[in-house]
């Protein structure tokens, strides 16, 4: 009997308005009511995934940052927090502006970028969250001494590109690399994975590893995927995902994440995908 429920956000749970459906809604309230404990793990801010756990009255903590913290939306404790410290911060920033990268910086859930630019208009846009534009990053951190939960990095949104072979050899020596598609990519201290995460998440609950499900749509996915008794890549994910899932469901716009609950904890009869 599976015991903990927990999906990705973007591309999973949320479809591509950035809504979830009424089907996902009610089978999440079904499955919260039967005692199954459910929340979201994202790589988005924490202040950026509240609306929509708090719309879910979620009942375990959200992970958040791509598991980098582990906060509770209601009493707001902090179960688990790994940011990047400064240098490492500066060491990445650095090599990612001379490849061309725009550059997201998290502190205290606030962001914080060089200038607003269509890119980072483009990520408010599904992001309703504060921004502060402080001119150079390197020189913003080395003045201030913050350390940053994540960073986010963005090259060409027209024309995403891949990260250069030495560039991404060289962060991931200090760094922990992954990517939420495309030339998007997401930068951690080492040792944050939303796997991590989810088994710290699973511990605090005395559950087993064969008891979690665990849903996602791309590569930073992954490691929570891998971690889960049933790892399930939505059908909007990319080969490489539903290669290391036990189980593909419906895509994000044809309400995956409800099929799952119907599926595995509901025991309704389910179309096949």
């Amino acid at each position: 009997m599976y015991k903990l429920f927990v999906t990705d956000a973007d591309g999973s749970l949320l479809n591509s308005n950035s809504e979830i459906s009424d089907k996902n809604k009610e089978a999440i309230k079904e499955v919260i009511s039967r005692g199954v404990i459910f929340t979201i793990a994202t790589g988005r801010m924490f202040s950026s995934i509240l609306p929509y756990a708090f719309e879910l009255n979620v009942n375990a903590p959200v992970i958040s940052y791509n598991g980098a913290l582990i906060k509770d939306i209601y009493t707001k404790k902090v179960y688990y927090y790994n940011p990047i410290q400064p240098e490492d911060a500066i060491f990445a920033i650095t090599l990612l502006k001379e490849s061309g990268y725009h550059i997201n910086l998290y502190i205290d859930d606030v962001l914080y970028v060089e200038e607003i630019t269509d890119r980072v208009k483009w990520y408010l846009s599904f992001n309703n969250v504060t921004v502060n534009a402080v001119g150079d990053l390197e020189d913003f951190v080395k003045k201030t001494g913050s350390v940053t939960a994540k960073i986010y990095a963005l090259n060409d949104m027209e024309n995403p590109m891949s990260i250069r072979a030495e560039v991404y050899d060289e962060i991931s020596k200090r760094l922990v690399i992954s990517t939420s598609g495309g030339g998007h990519l997401e930068i951690n201290a080492k040792g944050v994975s939303k796997g991590n995460a989810l088994k710290t998440l699973a511990n605090m609950y005395n559950i087993k590893r064969e008891h979690v499900v665990a849903v996602g749509d791309n590569l930073n996915d992954l490691s929570m995927i891998e971690y889960a008794g049933l790892g399930v890549a939505m059908g909007n994910a990319p080969d490489l995902v539903k290669i290391k899932a036990d189980y593909t469901t419906s895509s994000n716009d044809e309400d995956g994440v409800a099929h799952v609950i119907d599926k595995f904890f509901l025991n309704k009869k389910t179309v096949a995908v």
